[in-house]
């Protein structure tokens, strides 16, 4: 019997979706605004540590619109970490901004502070930094505000992939200005799709709300000063949303274990991890290894490898100066990403991954390493 798909990070259900669409349909609240909405806006804050969140369609509309309520426009540079998805990037030529990216460090894999704030003692055309917090580990965010602090320049954190990660036992909404959230369907908790600005400032969550909603004025007539947008979450995806959170914990410890499980197994093999500094818990959204110098393994091929297996492994994200579309763009280091994406693979990380199916990943990860590498080491075409 053929092996049943093991994806990546799939949907997670807690069992309680149907009970919340049944409410909601019950309830007649279809409407893009309503209850379900404003308590799971509330449960956010509760989650984050943010005092404000404004949930819209999407992580990549919450970061437009963070940018445009930070100001930035044609012409402005906006320093963005070069390890990440476009979806982190492409929001800032909407604004007609231009992104510099900035290296990773080698063991968070984040964005390299140090290279951040030698770009910004040279120039003063920097007008916001976008760190992206990768797989769940949190960047060094007091290093990093002190940064912005001191030259002047606000950080919009990309926590598409960190929900969850603490900074000394602290939420990371207790520490930063302002972020944005994703509830994509691979998320730790999803709204199938989904995402919020999170902000401790209620200007800007009163400025967010305004923007997504069509920059509708609050008179008796449709009446419009500014460009606005259609970016508001429905009140139906928030009521998923509800049902998903109040299990988060349960899902943090659950992608932890999945972590500390690879880590036992593939360590012997001569795998790496992204690991957290003293301060730092990462909530582990997705495991993924580095092969180290001495293993000369091709992604691609052990991708197609697996597949075969009808296991979903990925590469790590592309570096965006190496993406056609960013071609262009300045890039401050790229050594370290540039050999993360050479040498880095997802793996499957879902919160409902079994103890078997991850041994069954386990099986044939090192049995395909196993072959790519003594095949190299065997492959003399003399």
């Amino acid at each position: 019997m053929k092996q049943e798909r093991i994806y990546l990070s799939p949907p997670h259900q807690t069992g309680d979706e149907i009970k919340a669409f049944q409410k909601v349909l019950d309830t007649n609240w279809l409407a893009p605004m309503g209850p379900d909405l404003r308590r799971f806006e509330e449960e956010i804050c509760q989650a984050t540590g943010f005092k404000y969140a404004v949930a819209m369609s999407s992580g990549t509309a919450a970061l437009h619109l963070g940018l445009r309520i930070l100001g930035v426009s044609t012409g402005d540079v906006v320093l963005s970490s070069d390890l990440t998805f476009a979806g982190a990037v492409n929001p800032i030529k909407y604004q007609g901004a231009t992104p510099v990216f900035i290296d990773a460090e080698a063991e968070s894999w984040n964005i390299d502070p140090g290279l951040v704030e030698d770009y910004l003692s040279k120039t003063k055309e920097v007008r916001a930094i976008i760190p992206t917090h990768l797989y769940g580990m949190p960047a060094d965010v007091k290093r990093l505000k002190k940064i912005g602090r001191d030259h002047g320049v606000k950080l919009l954190h990309d926590l598409a992939e960190c929900l969850s990660g603490t900074v000394n036992s602290e939420q990371i909404g207790k520490i930063v200005d302002r972020g944005i959230l994703s509830f994509n369907g691979n998320k730790l908790i999803t709204t199938s799709g989904g995402g919020a600005f999170v902000t401790n400032h209620k200007e800007e969550a009163d400025q967010a709300l305004y923007l997504a909603t069509q920059a509708k004025s609050s008179t008796f007539d449709y009446h419009h000063e500014t460009v606005g947008y259609n970016y508001r979450m429905s009140n139906v995806l928030a009521a998923l949303g509800l049902s998903q959170i109040k299990t988060l914990s349960e899902r943090v410890e659950k992608k932890q274990q999945i972590f500390e499980t690879y880590q036992s197994a593939l360590v012997p093999l001569g795998c790496e991890f992204q690991m957290e500094a003293n301060d730092i818990k990462s909530d582990r959204w997705l495991t993924c290894i580095l092969f180290n110098d001495k293993m000369d393994v091709d992604i691609e091929s052990i991708v197609h490898q697996m597949n075969a297996f009808n296991i979903e492994v990925r590469p790590l994200w592309k570096p965006m100066h190496l993406q056609p579309v960013f071609d262009k763009e300045k890039v401050i280091g790229s050594d370290i990403s540039k050999g993360l994406y050479k040498r880095g693979l997802c793996l499957p990380s879902g919160c409902g991954l079994t103890s078997a199916q991850q041994s069954f990943v386990i099986e044939k990860l090192k049995s395909v390493c196993l072959y790519s590498v003594n095949f190299r080491e065997n492959d003399d075409p003399r």
